[in-house]
């Protein structure tokens, strides 16, 4: 290295000192950790305190077991935390996100530790009453922290405090439209500047963005830590030249980046792997694993099974007065779309007289509608007609929860909602349900425009891509709550 290549470095560095924020980062992170590991002890210890005041009578139990199981049970959690990427400061989660996650490592790590006790027949020496006391309190305690943390990072993210300072090398038309987008607010970056070490392909462009310098200025800051992420501005068809560029950071602990090929902005690439010599992308997986199917389908069979059986005087009754109001069947059936595209018959109590029904659904049910008859009124209120779909859910063609399946024919604002949404067929990766997460936010009833249908289709995806036993849960005793208000009912 040159002496006026030192020099050079030198300055960029002085220059570039203001962008070095890795130190407060791993503080936050740190402190984050610090707090789950202070928020556990103090509850372990608090949990001991009240097992020995419960029985002052039998002696105070011998305090080692406890502090070591608190400080291994602590670092599990830790290390589980971290690397599920709840400590990460860069991304942005929501609420519900956040008590997720921390209730699944809590969880995690208290189910090691309970293994571990029986495994190695040691559980005799520690109070039951004491791990159900400290097992229970730990996720309420630490699910209020995090949300705290994760406050306080979406403040410093906005105010720019805390950002990801990107390099970006190749000083093309392509870097410095790149350069110009991550100087743009919002966005969480901050660009640290654009590098290059050839003059020749220095773009030509009046664009407003950082000064161009040589990749040893780069190098010089990568070793101090001052960058998170470096992104080879290079079109991906020059796949030599970025081999060669991206070998020169291999040495350094930095996230590297090459730009996608054109169209690739639509996808969300999963992770990569190869077939022999042929590389690909993965941009879309399956919705639910094995293990996640087979837990989903015992839900449907067990809950929906006793509510069947329950259900069932109930529908008996219902029947009874449907069939005495009006001639016709007692049930509907309409042909919908279930998981993986396949047509199937959708049950319902019939609403409506026998010869005004729309097999098709080529007209939505509206509020007043003249078509049901009183009874089916009542029924559609208190979304007793949805009952036989319990048939449905046993014999496997739907599942309690999923999203709604739609009338073959049904449309907004005279547009098909294929047609109007080009992520709906996604909702078919999965079996529709009885209720689902659009449902209890408030997705239900009439859908007259196209953006309801664009928000159901937007709850919809968002269950399909977090979908967990616990979620499922949660939206059926919401679903429950949301019957009994009659929010949106026709």
């Amino acid at each position: 290295m040159t002496v006026g290549s030192i020099r050079t470095r030198t300055n960029d560095q002085k220059f570039f000192r203001l962008f070095n924020v890795g130190e407060g980062r791993r503080n936050i992170v740190l402190l984050q950790m610090l707090g789950d590991g202070l928020i556990m002890a103090m509850l372990s210890y608090l949990s001991f305190t009240f097992v020995t005041h419960l029985h002052s009578d039998i002696g105070a139990p011998q305090p080692f077991p406890y502090v070591a199981s608190t400080i291994g049970t602590t670092t599990i959690l830790i290390g589980i935390s971290a690397c599920s990427g709840v400590y990460n400061v860069f991304d942005e989660f929501s609420r519900f996100e956040v008590m997720k996650s921390t209730i699944k490592c809590v969880a995690v790590a208290m189910l090691i530790f309970t293994a571990t006790l029986f495994i190695f027949k040691v559980s005799g020496d520690l109070s039951r009453l004491w791990l159900a006391t400290w097992s229970s309190t730990s996720p309420i305690a630490l699910c209020g922290f995090r949300l705290l943390a994760e406050s306080a990072a979406q403040s410093l993210r906005q105010t720019g405090q805390l950002r990801k300072n990107v390099a970006i090398v190749g000083a093309n038309e392509i870097g410095q439209k790149l350069a110009a987008k991550l100087a743009q607010n919002g966005l969480g970056t901050r660009l640290v500047g654009i590098f290059d070490d050839r003059q020749t392909r220095f773009a030509k462009g009046n664009y407003d963005s950082t000064t161009v310098r040589q990749l040893p200025a780069l190098y010089g800051l990568l070793c101090e830590g001052e960058v998170d992420d470096v992104v080879i501005a290079i079109p991906p068809h020059a796949s030599q030249r970025i081999l060669e560029l991206s070998q020169r950071f291999h040495p350094f602990a930095v996230s590297l980046r090459v730009l996608a090929p054109d169209g690739y902005e639509n996808f969300q690439v999963l992770d990569s792997g190869r077939y022999g010599d042929i590389g690909t992308f993965r941009v879309m997986d399956k919705p639910l694993d094995e293990v996640a199917a087979l837990v989903k389908r015992l839900e449907d069979l067990v809950i929906g099974g006793v509510c069947l059986l329950i259900t069932l005087p109930l529908m008996v009754v219902i029947a009874l007065a449907i069939k005495l109001e009006s001639r016709g069947p007692v049930l509907f059936r309409q042909q919908r779309l279930g998981a993986n595209n396949l047509p199937f018959d959708l049950l319902k109590f019939r609403s409506m007289y026998v010869d005004q029904t729309d097999p098709l659904g080529h007209q939505l049910t509206r509020a007043g509608d003249p078509r049901i008859t009183r009874v089916g009124r009542y029924l559609r209120m208190a979304s007793l007609d949805e009952l036989p779909q319990l048939i449905n859910v046993v014999k496997g063609e739907m599942s309690l929860v999923g999203p709604r399946p739609h009338a073959l024919a049904a449309s907004a604002a005279g547009v098909a909602y294929a047609r109007a949404i080009s992520d709906y067929p996604i909702r078919q990766r999965v079996k529709p349900g009885i209720t689902g997460w659009a449902q209890v936010n408030g997705w239900r009833g009439e859908t007259t425009t196209i953006d309801q249908i664009r928000r159901r289709v937007e709850h919809d995806l968002y269950y399909i891509k977090n979908w967990s036993l616990s979620l499922d849960l949660l939206i059926l005793g919401r679903t429950i709550v949301a019957v009994l208000s009659r929010a949106n009912a026709i």
